[in-house]
């Protein structure tokens, strides 16, 4: 039915530009810059833009014992970052406060989504998916809403993880997140709230529930103007972690078709993925050990970011390019524009940093 779609219908790019012929051939990925520090003990960033032109990331910083939620801004396209203003900050060995997102709404309100957690030591006692929000422009933050919320399961693990926020074409609010049954079974879900983060409807079904599988880290964006979506996710069902997707034809209502979008090769582990649409390219990052020793615990945290990219709405994908050297943790991506994106990283030495990439189509 998606090829379908594809054949009859001309692709539009992530601003509305129809996407031509010339555009829809192999794309090549090119460094365009080096990697710029947002913030030199941040981890996890997530960057998003605003209504007057700038960008504003958000991320977990960690300082004596505290984890800290932090928004930075750019109004260069991310060739220099600027703190702006503090979300959160807990006492680490008490709360586990990450995963962070910020968008700003229509309204100039800037929303900023993460995972709240209460633990004693090692042990999570409580878990949320949390929604701080700012009127003066990212200064200062008030809690808003709890979009997910459950306590711990004593010796199973049913954590929630990695909001991510996205506006729908009807205006409401979309956050994605995971959701974990046990140790070795997780599934994706969406909520969606019509009053800006306030109150949230009950959750679908993104991924999972057909098969025994850690899906977690969902990313989404466009594939047109249409309503198609692709969200991606890392997952586990044959083993090492590698990259999934799944479509939506209804803007995120409702979601099928899971295929295969990645495996590492050597028996190595893909994760954390994330993609955005350039251009009408679609660019999908993960960190992978295929090619170098990870420092993590499933062997990819600290190994390489990479990009795969696609220009058939998904259906195929190109080989890797790397946009994180060795020691690179927890990417993300952020379109600036027709054919460039930024890749989003900790990098050992330097901090949270953004670099700038071409589509050269």
């Amino acid at each position: 039915m998606f090829s379908i779609f594809l054949t009859l219908f001309v692709p539009f790019g992530v601003f509305g530009n129809p996407v031509s012929l010339e555009q829809r051939s192999h794309s090549v990925v090119g460094q365009v810059g080096s990697p710029v520090v947002i913030d030199t003990n941040g981890v996890y960033i997530r960057v998003s833009s605003t209504s007057n032109g700038g960008l504003i990331a958000g991320y977990t910083a960690h300082e004596n014992n505290q984890s800290i939620l932090r928004l930075a801004n750019s109004s260069d396209r991310g060739a220099s970052w600027h703190f702006v203003g503090e979300v959160y900050r807990a006492d680490s060995s008490a709360h586990d406060v990450d995963n962070a997102l910020p968008l700003q709404l229509p309204s100039g309100r800037i929303v900023y989504a993460y995972r709240n957690h209460d633990r004693s030591g090692d042990l999570y006692t409580y878990y949320r998916i949390t929604l701080s929000y700012s009127d003066d422009g990212g200064a200062s933050f008030l809690y808003l809403s709890t979009v997910e919320q459950q306590a711990a399961t004593p010796g199973i693990p049913n954590g929630l993880w990695e909001p991510f926020l996205r506006l729908a074409a009807d205006g409401s609010l979309q956050c994605y997140y995971s959701a974990e049954n046990n140790a070795a079974d997780q599934d994706g879900y969406m909520k969606r709230s019509t009053d800006g983060g306030v109150t949230w409807s009950n959750w679908i079904k993104v991924s999972g529930g057909d098969r025994t599988s850690r899906d977690g880290m969902i990313g989404v964006t466009n594939i047109d103007n249409s309503g198609n979506l692709i969200a991606v996710f890392e997952n586990t069902e044959s083993g090492p972690f590698s990259i999934d997707y799944v479509l939506s034809h209804d803007d995120g209502n409702s979601w099928g078709e899971r295929a295969r979008l990645y495996t590492a090769h050597n028996g190595a582990n893909a994760g954390a993925p994330q993609v955005v649409n350039v251009g009408g390219t679609l660019v999908t990052s993960f960190m992978t050990n295929e090619d170098v020793a990870g420092t993590g615990g499933n062997g990819i945290d600290g190994a390489q970011m990479k990009v795969v990219t696609s220009t058939d709405g998904g259906s195929t994908w190109s080989g890797t390019t790397v946009t994180g050297d060795a020691r690179s943790h927890w990417p993300g991506l952020f379109t600036l524009d027709q054919n460039h994106f930024l890749a989003l990283y900790t990098k050992d030495g330097l901090g949270a940093v953004s670099q700038d990439y071409q589509i050269v189509n």
